[in-house]
């Protein structure tokens, strides 16, 4: 690249955002018993008051809430002779630079997660100061600092912080047995000491793992004959975090994360190294763990942002710039602007050609929450199960849908005045307890395309307001609609997981 070049790029599909992450939601999927041990290890885990009305933390149960995610750079209570600490300075206060920082969002009536990476290096105003990159707020004015400047330049609205250091990373590593990592080849970082020999599947033990998630500039695979350079960039270390923190929360759950005993071990070997704020209760706690026990890292939905890699003339790097205007949609998600619909939200109709499945299924849904205002027989069947909405409920369609297998078409009716729910031949069950993830939902229907929808005898596929009244669609006639474009996020291969047809760990 040439001084004074920018560069646009948007950072990789994104992951979990490192081991603060895994903490939080670990606990969740372990805590589906409240039991003493639980309680135990939770009570002894560091605090940190914030002050004022930075937090917005008296939030309703079940409402959706913001974690500010961090990692910071400290080696506080390893040994001073550890090679992490060899030209270090140790900040007396204990703030140091925030390496990691994402913005975690859960809901837990849906039983969603959202993840937004933010880069160390993207310069923002901070708090109280002049425009510097984003993981110095830290340095400058410990939590409260870092948090301000979220909620400014973000206008995101954090309900809760977490913190967790080196020694904590190490320690939960070791509590859940190392992470397996596949390494297509052998791979080294001169800078940190990582050096695996043999390509293959590799269990990296608490340090080994610190080594293999921190390089920055050095990262360096023997490929052909020859060490090449494969990471030498922050955004290629993030990734590579993102990932192995999907291997180690995967590790977590393989060695029992979900039982409460094995769950207060871990909870204990991070308790003197991560730090939560103040208001974070541990009912709360409790409240996640039932909503995500059974929770899949695959299932997160990610976001990026969309940044330019700026250089002076003489070519010393800036820093990353925030594209303005780009993420608006991403950004919303986190502001609580496109807060899914709740089921009780959702009025639907249902119809089919068997009667008793109907029923049942009709029956399921209102359980489920759904407000199911009727339900008709057709005398047609189709082949496939599809949602007809009203025009600007796709949103609310889309949450239908994901409690549904094989998930639904989704098509637009422009005279529809709420939903309906079109059983078809192939549909197989409803998803009581844990739908799928949004963005495996979106991915499905955008690959069905557009729909011709069949006719379906004397009964209404378009409803009025009325509960049980419905306009008809004259027999023989079919209806066509073009389902509306949808952008889904994409899932990335792990990086550190076995190809397939090989194991790892």
């Amino acid at each position: 690249m040439l001084p004074g070049d920018e560069l646009l790029r948007r950072t990789w599909p994104q992951r979990l955002v490192m081991l603060a992450g895994l903490t939080v939601i670990v606990a969740a999927l372990a805590a589906t018993w409240w039991v003493q041990t639980i309680y135990d290890g939770l009570s002894s885990i560091g605090r940190v008051e914030i002050p004022g009305d930075i937090l917005i933390s008296d939030t309703v149960p079940g409402e959706p809430v913001n974690f500010l995610l961090v990692g910071t750079d400290s080696g506080d209570g390893l040994d001073p002779d550890d090679p992490i600490n060899i030209g270090r300075d140790e900040d007396p206060r204990g703030h140091g630079f925030a390496d990691t920082i994402a913005v975690l969002r859960l809901d837990p009536v849906s039983r969603q997660a959202w993840v937004l990476p933010i880069p160390r290096d993207l310069v923002v105003p901070v708090s109280g100061s002049s425009n510097q990159r984003i993981n110095v707020a830290h340095l400058i004015g410990g939590p409260t600092t870092l948090l301000e400047t979220v909620n400014d330049f973000f206008d995101i609205q954090i309900n809760h912080y977490i913190r967790v250091d080196f020694l904590g990373f190490r320690e939960i590593v070791d509590q859940i047995g190392g992470v397996p990592v596949w390494f297509p080849n052998p791979t080294k970082s001169v800078a940190t000491g990582l050096n695996i020999a043999v390509a293959g599947c590799h269990v990296l033990d608490g340090a080994d793992s610190l080594r293999y998630v921190r390089p920055r500039k050095d990262y360096s695979e023997f490929i052909d004959g020859e060490w090449v350079v494969t990471g030498n960039t922050d955004f290629e270390r993030i990734q590579r975090q993102q990932d192995f923190l999907v291997l180690a929360l995967d590790r977590a759950i393989q060695r029992g994360a979900r039982d409460p005993r094995t769950m207060a071990d871990l909870l204990q070997a991070g308790s003197q190294s991560v730090v939560l704020d103040g208001e974070l209760t541990l009912a709360e706690l409790k409240d996640l763990g039932e909503s995500f026990s059974s929770f899949d890292s695959d299932n997160i939905t990610r976001f990026a942002l969309t940044v330019t890699t700026r250089y002076t003339d003489d070519g010393v790097y800036l820093g990353e710039f925030l594209v303005d205007g780009v993420d608006t949609a991403a950004l919303d998600v986190f502001r609580g602007v496109a807060d899914a619909a709740r089921p009780s939200e959702i009025s639907i109709q249902v119809v089919g050609a068997d009667l008793r499945e109907l029923s049942g299924e009709a029956g399921v849904l209102q359980d489920i929450g759904f407000d199911v205002v009727s339900q008709q027989q057709i005398t047609t069947s189709v082949p496939h199960s599809v949602v007809i909405h009203p025009p600007g409920e796709r949103a609310s369609a889309e949450v239908l849908a994901r409690y549904l297998l094989p998930v639904p078409a989704l098509v637009e009716d422009p005279l529809a005045t709420r939903s309906t729910l079109v059983l078809g031949e192939d549909h197989q069950q409803i998803l009581f307890l844990f739908p799928q993830g949004i963005g495996d939902t979106q991915a499905a229907i955008d690959a069905l395309g557009n729909i011709d929808l069949p006719d379906l005898g004397d009964v209404a596929v378009t409803t009025t307001a009325a509960p049980t009244t419905s306009a008809s669609v004259e027999s023989g006639t079919t209806l066509t609609t073009t389902a509306a474009p949808i952008v889904t996020s994409t899932t990335a291969v792990i990086m550190g997981r076995p190809p397939e047809g090989q194991s790892c760990g």
